[in-house]
């Protein structure tokens, strides 16, 4: 009688912790992000990374050598 007291005591108590943690854990940001936030973004990071000024290269086709 006791070990399933004890048992139901154990997976209230988990329960409630779970149930707790969900919602007190931060959610995820769904925002969903264009092509212009991403480049602005980058264009950010490497300012950051280099202020001295980053040169803008023409792409490369991949596969070419130059």
């Amino acid at each position: 009688m006791n070990v399933i007291v004890i048992v139901s005591v154990v997976l209230v108590v988990a329960v409630i912790a779970a149930v707790v943690t969900m919602l007190v854990w931060p959610r995820p940001n769904r925002t969903h992000l264009t092509v212009a936030d991403l480049q602005a973004r980058l264009a950010e990071e490497a300012e950051r990374l280099h202020p001295d000024g980053v040169e803008d290269a023409a792409p490369r086709e991949l596969g070419r050598s130059a």
